[in-house]
């Protein structure tokens, strides 16, 4: 099922204007089953109240209670439009409001050490550390409210590329903001190679998600195609590059056709890089 972001539209209504709006969550069919507030809560609130980093399986389950919360306040919401604040309504509403942002705390502070790690290994030395984790820690906030479980990616993954490209643009504007700014000459700022960072920073992503590709067959490439891109393109150091002209006498076909092979190859390739969630 793709992903689908949902978030309730605020009320009109005079009785529900000083409530909390609720907060978007993901659909999935699994949120409308009967039983899923009972396997997803059968522990609660164990997961919620722990400490440190989470397994893959801990955080799997973690966002499925948050978006699940998400859900049923909305579901609480667009009732109490409907029909008015009841008191039933009022004490469910506040109840899975806790839960929602109990989640969302562990999940946050499980994941905080992603910014200040990334901080330390970025190469955007022009940027107020401060501002950096600011930014950092909005597109962590961001990354963990959109974040789909069921795509079965991890979440480092999401929230890394994320808080990257939070960093990039925070570049970009600080380079901006320079240039309109009129100063006395610096060295650092006449030599200013942000751009050329943030464009290497984004090959060595696609260049990751391309390897990630391969391995996993995304691209549903024939055994031909593979063996023309591994001929073409290889992978292994010290390996020589092959023309067009030599693996069309190995495979016995003409040079052109081998052209026609790679070019159908690489638009795969192109189109599973559209489609692939961490690029998005």
């Amino acid at each position: 099922m793709p992903m689908v972001r949902i978030a309730t539209k605020a009320s009109t209504r005079k009785c529900l204007k000083n409530w909390m709006r609720p907060s978007p969550y993901v659909m999935n069919d699994e949120l409308r089953h009967r039983r899923t507030e009972s396997r997803l809560f059968q522990d609660w609130p164990r997961g919620a109240r722990g400490t440190g980093r989470l397994s893959a399986e801990e955080e799997v389950l973690l966002f499925k209670q948050l978006h699940y919360c998400g859900y049923r306040l909305s579901k609480l919401y667009k009732a109490t439009d409907r029909d008015g604040p009841t008191t039933s309504i009022k004490r469910r509403y506040g109840e899975w409001g806790r839960r929602y942002h109990m989640v969302r705390a562990r999940l946050v502070e499980a994941n905080v050490g992603l910014v200040y790690d990334l901080i330390g290994h970025s190469r955007f030395d022009n940027l107020d550390h401060e501002e950096m984790s600011s930014d950092g820690m909005m597109a962590l906030l961001r990354a963990v409210d959109t974040f789909d479980p069921w795509r079965g990616f991890r979440f480092s993954t999401y929230a890394c590329n994320a808080i990257l490209r939070a960093f990039a643009r925070a570049a970009m504007q600080d380079s901006r903001r320079r240039a309109r700014i009129s100063g006395s000459y610096h060295e650092n700022f006449e030599k200013c190679d942000i751009p050329e960072r943030v464009r290497q920073d984004q090959q060595a992503l696609f260049a990751d998600r391309l390897r990630r590709i391969l391995h996993m067959d995304n691209a549903e490439l024939t055994d031909v195609q593979k063996t023309v891109l591994a001929r073409r393109f290889p992978l292994e150091e010290g390996r020589t590059r092959q023309t067009l002209e030599e693996i069309g006498r190995m495979m016995r076909v003409s040079k052109e056709r081998v052209r026609q092979i790679q070019l159908a190859a690489i638009a795969k390739l192109h189109g599973a890089l559209i489609r692939d969630e961490v690029l998005q």
